[in-house]
C-alpha cells in the first residue's frame, strides 16, 4: 500500500484538523497538541536548569542544557524548552511548585505560549516624511512646509496607517541640527495633519526631549526614540501624556555606532538589551501596552549582521511588544542590488516589507508607501 502524506503549516492547523472531520467543539483544545514551541531561557543555575530537563522529559517535552550543568561545571546556562503547547502548559504546571524561583518561570512560559496563540494581525504601514536637509534617502526634498505636507497626503492616499516625522538626520557621521530647528519643523506639520487627517497617528521621529514635549502637545501620537532611551524622560512624558514609545535598538551615536558593531550573540545580545529597556519603562510607569520595539535595522550593524537580525526579527514577537521594522532604502538593502542611491533599492525594499508582513511584524517604516501597498494587497490574499 502506497501512502499519501503531506506536512501540515502551523498557520494552517486548524484549517486542516476540522477539514479531517475532528469535533469542531474541541478544536481549540486539540490544536494546543499540534503546535510545537522552542523557549530559550537565559542564564538558570545548574539545579535550575536540571529540574526544567526533569520536568520536560516527564512531560514527554525535551529540553537542552550545558554539557556542565550536568557535573556544576558551569555556574549558569541557557535552556532550550521544546513541546507542544499542551505539554509546556503541562511542563509549566509543575514547575509552579518547584523551588530555586522556579514558579516565576512556570508564568513565563505561560506567557510566551499566551503570545504564541494570539489572532494575527494586518502590518500597519508608517510613511517616512524627512524634514532634513542631509537625510541619507532625501535630503531636502520635503525641507519647506507646504512639501513636506503634499508629500504627506500622498501617502496618506496611497494607504499609509502612520506619518514618521523627523527633521533629525541619523545617517552616520551626520550633524546634529538645533532643537529650535527641529520644533520648529516638526510641529505645524503635525498640526496640520492631525486637523485633516484625525484618524492617522503621527510619529515624530526626534532624539531630544523638548522635541517630543512640542510633537505631544502638538498632537503627536507616538515619540519614535532612536537614541535608545538614553533619556528616560522620555518615558516619564509618554507616561504622564498616554502617548505610545518606540525603543529603537541603538549603540553610541551617528558618529560613532559603525564602530560598534561587535557582538558575542547578535540576536540574544539585542534581544536581551531592548528588553531590559522596556522593562525599565515599565517600571518607571509607562503603560506596556504603550511601547513598540525596534530592532535598529542599521544602527550599530553591519551589513551581515543586519540580514541576520531580518532573518530572525519573529523571535522578537516572544517579548510581548508590538514590533516595528524600519529597513527601507537602508545600506544592506542597497548591497543587494549593487547600487549607492537609496531610491533605487524601493523595490527590493518592498520585498523585504513584505516578508516582515509574513513575519507579521506590527509596524514597517517606509518611503515608499504605493509600492509597499502593494506588497500590503498580496499579503492581505495570502493572510
Amino acid at each position: 500500500m502506497q501512502f499519501l502524506s503531506k506536512t501540515v503549516l502551523k498557520k494552517f492547523i486548524n484549517t486542516e484538523i476540522s477539514s479531517v472531520g475532528f469535533d469542531e467543539g474541541y478544536i481549540e483544545h486539540a490544536v494546543k497538541k499540534h503546535l510545537f514551541l522552542s523557549i530559550k531561557i537565559f542564564d538558570v543555575t545548574p539545579s535550575q536548569a536540571s529540574i526544567i530537563k526533569q520536568t520536560a522529559l516527564s512531560c514527554d517535552c525535551d529540553c537542552a542544557v550545558n554539557r556542565g550543568v550536568i557535573d556544576c561545571s558551569v555556574s549558569f546556562s541557557d535552556c532550550i524548552l521544546s513541546g507542544t503547547v499542551a505539554q509546556l502548559k503541562q511542563v509549566a504546571k509543575k514547575l509552579s511548585t518547584q523551588p530555586f524561583s522556579l514558579p516565576k518561570l512556570s508564568d513565563v512560559i505561560l506567557e510566551k505560549i499566551e503570545i504564541e496563540m494570539q489572532p494575527k494581525k494586518r502590518s500597519k504601514i508608517m510613511g517616512i516624511l524627512n524634514l532634513t536637509p542631509d537625510s541619507f534617502s532625501d535630503g531636502g526634498e520635503f525641507v519647506e512646509i507646504d512639501k513636506a505636507i503634499n508629500h504627506a497626503v500622498d501617502m496618506i492616499e496611497a494607504g499609509a496607517d502612520i506619518i514618521d516625522i523627523g527633521a533629525q538626520s541619523t545617517k552616520p557621521y551626520s550633524d546634529l541640527v538645533s532643537v529650535v530647528y527641529e520644533i520648529e519643523k516638526v510641529t505645524p506639520i503635525v498640526t496640520a495633519l492631525k486637523a485633516a487627517f484625525p484618524h492617522i497617528e503621527i510619529s515624530v521621529d526626534t532624539m531630544t526631549l523638548a522635541c517630543a514635549k512640542a510633537a505631544i502637545e502638538a498632537g503627536a501620537d507616538i515619540i519614535n526614540d532612536v537614541s535608545f532611551l538614553s533619556n528616560m524622560e522620555f518615558v516619564n512624558i509618554c507616561a504622564q501624556e498616554n502617548k505610545k514609545l518606540v525603543i529603537m535598538h541603538s549603540r553610541g551615536n551617528s558618529k560613532t555606532m559603525d564602530n560598534l558593531t561587535y557582538y558575542d550573540s547578535l540576536i540574544d545580545e539585542i534581544y536581551t538589551e531592548i528588553f531590559e529597556k522596556a522593562q525599565s519603562a515599565i517600571n518607571a510607569g509607562l503603560d506596556r501596552k504603550n511601547i513598540i520595539i525596534d530592532v535598529g535595522f542599521g544602527f550599530a550593524k553591519n551589513i551581515t549582521q543586519n540580514f541576520e537580525l531580518l532573518k530572525r526579527i519573529n523571535e522578537f514577537k516572544s517579548m510581548g511588544f508590538p514590533v516595528l521594522g524600519g529597513l527601507s532604502r537602508k545600506r544592506f538593502m542597497q548591497d543587494v542590488i549593487n547600487t549607492k542611491e537609496p531610491k533605487d533599492s524601493d523595490f527590493v525594499s518592498a520585498l523585504s516589507a513584505f516578508y516582515l508582513m509574513q513575519n507579521d511584524i506590527d509596524y514597517i517604516r517606509v518611503h515608499n508607501v504605493e509600492l509597499t501597498m502593494q506588497a500590503l494587497k498580496l499579503n492581505d490574499r495570502l493572510f
